[in-house]
């Protein structure tokens, strides 16, 4: 099976001028409209907006949470109307509240989506009309869980997952006869982290209008510009990424995990984007070297997509896999997981 991929930053700003000149790939311009404000979405907001936004943990009745929703499914459609099968889901903390909402959003009546179809010359207005033929939520640990058990990776045995998202770190415990419930919290995600490293700066320098998402990508980088000057962030990120293992993570693992627990599984994989900072996986690998092999994936931060995707197809079948779309609404990217057919 092969898969495609789309991640879009999740960031908005409202832009109601014309945008001229802006040119790139379809995933980087992405303007929607909504009761006639347009709103710039991801690499745009960036690139175009001045301090572009998005609430943390927002519900499916937000504008933010409806904006990210349909901009995924813009990027599923390719633009075109037509039918999709959509598979996302919450972290533990927000899943029983948010799962009902999400329900009402997708499938109560056909989503049309308005968005600028040229933001280099024309900004032609486009409106499409798609239908959700079936729709399913499931606590992210689930996807992640489905994806390195039905994925690729084609795990047989038991093993933990530790999902570092930015928003949220879950946690949980995969037995060949399913998910150990009481394995699976729900802590402070990166941006613990990141918000850290935001004071840390706020009290030497001016940082202006940059908000946390802003920070965020600068933390992702290493590096960033104040007052017109270049400042590495490697030494105050990896410091801050270690006080947050310290505070947040290993006190989280050692209330979730027992030593009967270690006795079944002997690995541990790190999914989501914070598994892609060398910093947590070294944390994870001195806290358990002999005790747990530490895997990070190929596509880690794709993981819950790549779940979400693989549970769609499940529900429409090889014959309609076009159909199929794995929506990962998360705080800091909105990841679309596609099959390649």
């Amino acid at each position: 099976m092969n898969f495609n991929f789309v991640t879009i930053p999740s960031v908005i700003e409202r832009h109601n001028q014309p945008l001229v000149n802006v040119s790139g790939t379809v995933e980087k311009n992405i303007q929607l409209y909504d009761s006639g404000i347009g709103y710039l979405i991801g690499e745009l907001a960036l690139s175009q907006g001045l301090a572009p936004y998005r609430n943390i943990n927002s519900s499916p009745t937000e504008i933010d949470y409806q904006l990210f929703a349909k901009a995924g499914l813009l990027m599923a459609s390719e633009g075109k109307p037509g039918e999709l099968v959509v598979t996302t889901g919450f972290p533990n903390t927000t899943y029983e509240l948010f799962k009902q909402q999400a329900t009402d959003f997708f499938t109560l009546k056909d989503i049309f989506i308005e968005f600028n179809a040229d933001t280099y010359s024309t900004n032609e207005h486009k409106r499409i009309q798609l239908t959700i033929k079936h729709f399913e939520v499931m606590p992210e640990i689930l996807g992640c869980i489905n994806a390195i058990r039905k994925g690729p990776i084609d795990e047989k045995d038991d093993f933990f997952v530790v999902s570092l998202g930015y928003g949220t770190c879950e946690t949980g415990l995969s037995t060949s006869t399913g998910l150990i419930s009481r394995t699976c919290l729900s802590v402070p995600g990166l941006r613990h982290a990141v918000n850290n490293m935001q004071g840390e700066l706020s009290r030497s320098y001016n940082l202006g209008m940059k908000n946390e998402h802003m920070i965020n990508q600068s933390f992702q980088n290493g590096k960033i510009v104040i007052d017109r000057k270049r400042r590495d962030l490697t030494t105050i990120r990896h410091t801050n990424l270690v006080n947050y293992y310290d505070e947040v993570i290993s006190p989280t693992i050692k209330k979730a995990f027992t030593d009967a627990d270690f006795e079944k599984a002997e690995k541990i994989y790190l999914v989501g984007g914070g598994a892609l900072y060398p910093d947590i996986a070294d944390c994870f690998n001195k806290e358990f070297n002999g005790v747990l092999e530490v895997i990070v994936p190929e596509n880690a931060a794709y993981m819950a997509s790549l779940g979400y995707c693989l549970r769609s197809y499940q529900w429409c079948g090889a014959a309609n896999a076009h159909m199929a779309v794995g929506l990962d609404i998360g705080n800091a990217y909105t990841v679309v997981g596609r099959y390649l057919v």
